[in-house]
């Protein structure tokens, strides 16, 4: 008789026979040998791993006794072990939520107590101690945003998990991060992100919610002394990075260390010594009676009330022929500058900005009596005989009347439709003309941030043509203006940066939408697209931003505008880098003049306080 032994049976006689496998249960073993009565004798030093986990578990499944069950969880998870989470435990045959429950609240429990013990012993120092707190984030696959609460010895008072989810300023609110720092009388804070994409490259959600609790800490006294991301592939400390080092130390000693020097230790001198002069008149271009001059804007920090006092300073300290204005803005200053300049460079990263600069000072071909026909059958139109579209649907009611926005969306589409018909230019010119027309009745304070709630709006939208500026030689631009800088040359450059942490593309969102007329999903009271064109002098890496513009740029003078909104009421309305500063990094490139004048600015929010003056900063560049 022939038989063939196979895995768990034998074939004997022309049948199968199916065995089982014998597998000793816990109570076959003999007693000195069990987990329990081994621990109870000897202690649990003389326990491995799975013959600890085996008294956790209690009882084994079916097949498989209860120190076999443990032996597989321990070799499964290894090192991860203390990671471990229910639903990882429940992918095992044979494991239920009990018994994933019981292991795991007792790992949690046992976490919890070590931590509480060993914070009194932890100095945090720098980004690696940091890091060696929270070494279990790396691995997580959810974001996750813990606080670290420091006395004014850096010592660890508690370790807290934040949110669990998608880091997001609306979801992570400031109270939930300070309020336990006043419970437990801390002194700072630290705050750490993992990303589970592997990538510690900070996200644009990351920098504003960075820049919000920073602000938050401020107003509330305790220090933001870091914040760190941790991902798989390395991390990322902003605080390192804004200093310029890869590894640093944080400042105890009673007095924590700042995040982007929020926190001044000290209450800074905002005056700066400076000179006052005579101003001459500079001529702003006119245009036709009923069209649309460039300055009829309402735009923050326009400087159409500046210019006899800029161009004053500017024609006694500089000279040359090309004029290069970085930061455009409402291109007034170029536009004067265009009478006395015979090359004349602008540039602004908003979509709307670019589209007014090539229809005020473009180049191209395009028939005054064509926009102007276009314009008058634009005008008689009726909002009765219009569906209602996407700008209205959005913004009628709010920005605008239902009526008004009807006909502004109508128009919008009828000039992308037709667009095939248009030169380059006058495409510009029909939607630069649309832009001032509207911002004429927006129902704003002169941003787009908010509306006004009103039950009634005024149907007055009538549409103006622009009367374009007269240039000799224009290069226009839609750059980050630090990139750009890399790029060009010029004679003079006016370099005149957002001051603070208020995001021209947010504050003109309805204008780069109609722009752009790529109807985007709209979000929030306010009808904003997702974010985009967000500058970093808005932020506090401003001081190092600007630094790098003023040493790449190529350039016989530097002309800086600046104001000192230093003790607004709205934090959002501070500015972001001091007079000395600018100053200071002004002086590494030449011998540098500062000029002022009090100046009424131009209030879109509660940024009112006495004493309001603007700066001018003047540096002829000194080349090695």
């Amino acid at each position: 008789m022939v038989s063939y032994k196979y895995k768990n049976s034998f074939i004997f006689g022309g049948k199968v026979l199916i065995f089982k496998e014998y597998m000793a249960k816990i109570k076959d073993i003999p007693k000195i040998d069990r987990p329990r009565e081994r621990f109870l004798q000897k202690g649990p030093d003389a326990l491995s791993k799975s013959d600890l986990l085996a008294i956790l578990l209690g009882s084994g499944i079916k097949g498989k006794n209860v120190q076999k069950l443990a032996q597989q969880i321990i070799k499964r998870f290894g090192k991860n072990f203390l990671n471990i989470t229910v639903d990882d435990l429940q992918d095992i045959s044979g494991i239920g939520q009990a018994k994933a429950l019981q292991i795991v609240s007792a790992i949690s429990l046992v976490k919890r107590f070590h931590e509480e013990s060993a914070a009194i012993d932890i100095i945090i120092k720098n980004s690696k101690d940091v890091l060696s707190v929270v070494y279990d984030l790396q691995d997580k696959k959810k974001e996750y945003l813990v606080c670290l609460y420091l006395n004014a010895r850096n010592a660890l008072i508690k370790k807290e998990i934040i949110s669990v989810g998608l880091l997001d300023k609306s979801l992570v609110h400031p109270r939930e991060i300070f309020h336990p720092a006043i419970e437990l009388n801390s002194a700072s804070i630290i705050l750490v992100h993992n990303h589970p994409t592997g990538d510690p490259n900070p996200s644009e959600k990351d920098r504003i919610v960075v820049e919000r609790i920073a602000q938050a800490g401020e107003i509330m006294g305790i220090s933001v002394t870091d914040f760190l991301i941790t991902a798989k592939n390395g991390s990322h400390s902003f605080y390192g990075s804004l200093k310029n080092v890869t590894d640093v130390d944080y400042v105890a000693e009673g007095v924590q260390a700042r995040l982007f020097d929020l926190m001044e230790l000290e209450r800074p001198s905002y005056e700066i010594a400076a000179e006052t002069i005579k101003e001459n008149y500079f001529y702003i271009p006119q245009t036709k009676e009923n069209h649309v001059q460039l300055h009829n804007r309402r735009y923050i920090g326009g400087k159409s009330k500046l210019i006899d006092w800029i161009f004053s300073i500017i024609k006694e300290e500089c000279k040359g022929d090309c004029f290069a204005d970085v930061f455009a803005g409402t291109g007034v200053v170029s536009a004067v500058a265009a009478k006395h300049f015979k090359k004349i460079i602008l540039n602004d990263f908003l979509h709307s900005n670019y589209v007014i600069y090539q229809a005020f000072f473009g180049k191209g071909e395009w028939d005054k009596n064509k926009i102007d026909s276009i314009i008058k059958d634009f005008n008689n139109i009726s909002a009765e005989d219009l569906d209602d579209n996407y700008f209205s649907d959005n913004f009628g009611g709010k920005y605008f009347s239902k009526n008004s926005s009807k006909i502004i969306g109508f128009i919008r589409e009828s000039i992308e439709k037709n667009k095939k018909n248009l030169t380059g230019r006058e495409y510009f010119m029909l939607i630069a003309s649309l832009l001032y027309s509207i911002d004429k009745i927006a129902n704003t304070v002169g941003h787009y941030d908010a509306y006004f709630k009103k039950d009634q709006l005024s149907d007055d939208f009538f549409m103006r043509p622009i009367d374009p500026i007269e240039t000799q030689e224009v290069f226009i631009f839609q750059e980050d203006t630090n990139a750009l800088a890399k790029k060009i040359k010029a004679d003079i450059a006016y370099i005149d940066p957002p001051y603070n942490s208020r995001q021209y593309s947010r504050f003109y969102h309805v204008l780069e939408t109609l722009t752009k007329w790529n109807k985007p999903e709209l979000y929030g009271v306010a009808l904003k697209p997702a974010p985009e064109n967000m500058s970093d002098y808005c932020t506090t890496s401003a001081k190092d931003k600007f630094a790098e513009l003023v040493n790449d740029i190529d350039a016989r003078y530097l002309v800086v505008s600046y104001n000192n909104t230093y003790d607004s009421k709205s934090s959002s309305s501070k500015n972001k880098i001091t007079l000395q500063e600018i100053e200071k990094i002004l002086k590494l490139k030449g011998k540098t003049k500062v000029f002022e004048k009090k100046h009424k600015h131009f209030n879109a929010g509660n940024t009112n306080f006495d004493n309001h003056k603007e700066y001018l900063f003047v540096t002829k560049v000194s080349h090695a």
